[in-house]
This record gives C-alpha cells, structure tokens and sequence, in this order.
C-alpha cells in the first residue's frame, strides 16, 4: 500500500512502483450512472489493470475500435499474478497496440467502485494504473479470442476527437461495464488534455 493514498497493489508491484506518486484521475461508482441496487459483497475483491496514452509524432493517440461493436477504447487490460505493473503495461500495449513501447511514465490511477447487482464479475473494485508512452518498434497485435470476436483494430485519432466522441455517448453504454469503461477513459482523456 502506498501510505500517502491509501493504494494498493497487486502482489508482484516493484518497490519502484509502490513508491510512485500515483495521482487519483478519478472515482467512478455506481452512483455515477444511478445504479441504486447493491448486491451482497463479503469483502472487497480488486482488479488491477493498466492503461496507456500512446501518441505518434503527429500527436495522435492509439485507442483500439472495435469494429463489430463501433466503440473505442484507450488501450489496456488486466495484470496477470505473475507480472509487474510495468510488465503488463508492456504486454497489454504490444498485444492490443500492436508496438513496443518506450519513455514510459505513469500518469496516475482510476478507482472503480462496481458494487451493483448487474456487476457479474467475480471483482467488485478495479484500479487502472495509468501511463503514457512513445512508439517503439512496431510488432503486431495478438489479440485474444474475445477481442477477435469482437473485430478489434487499433486506429489513431487526436485527443479532442477521441474527448468528443466519448463526450457524445456519455451514459448511453449498451452495458453495465460499458458505463464504467466509458467514463473511465473519458476522465483519462479530459486529464491529459
């Protein structure tokens, strides 16, 4: 746990990372989108995840669309027991991004309070360690079943483009985790705006 936030951390977090000054972007709860109905919790069970701002030199970032589905998102996912924060970051970016990354910098953290009866996974909190990073070398992607399934693409727009297209669909999710994501990535945007 970091003592000046109170964050915590998955189980292979370096020292190095433990002692960054993680700044909270933001605090997203049910609350947020009116989810009233709590569902029974016996403690708290956190996910922790890892996203990234990764701009070219024409200052563009990379957000992963999803064909299928017409939605974007700032690129990311899960850490694995087994990884470091940093460990996963570079994971995530090259299977989802598609590069190698360099320059890396933490930017800051979200804070996801998923406690309504709708939330089915087995998690009811979620920490996203925040980053921006430079293209490396480009490597391809390796996306999961799911992600195929879902025609995932990565694709580069600026971030007023990437704020306006979030801003449009704000609270119109087509599911709960929807909600979630959706705001997430918007307050990562408005903060590096």
């Amino acid at each position: 746990m970091n003592v000046t936030t109170g964050l915590l951390f998955p189980n292979n977090a370096t020292k190095e990372e433990r002692q960054i000054d993680w700044r909270l972007i933001a605090e997203i709860s049910d609350g947020d989108f009116g989810f009233d109905n709590p569902k029974p919790v016996k403690g708290d069970k956190i996910r922790f995840n890892v996203r990234c701002v990764l701009k070219n030199d024409k200052g563009e970032i990379c957000v992963i669309k999803s064909e299928k589905y017409g939605y974007v998102q700032i690129p990311g996912g899960g850490i694995n027991d087994e990884e470091t924060i940093t460990d996963a970051l570079r994971r995530e970016i090259q299977e989802e991004a598609g590069f190698l990354i360099t320059d890396i910098e933490p930017i800051g953290y979200v804070l996801e309070k998923r406690e309504d009866a709708q939330n089915h996974h087995d998690w009811n909190k979620a920490v996203s360690y925040v980053f921006s990073a430079s293209l490396g070398k480009e490597v391809g992607t390796n996306y999961t079943e799911d992600e195929n399934a879902d025609d995932f693409r990565p694709i580069w727009m600026t971030l007023d483009q990437f704020i306006a297209e979030k801003e449009e669909l704000k609270n119109k999710a087509n599911s709960y985790s929807g909600y979630f994501s959706d705001k997430r990535d918007l307050e990562i945007a408005k903060f590096m705006a």
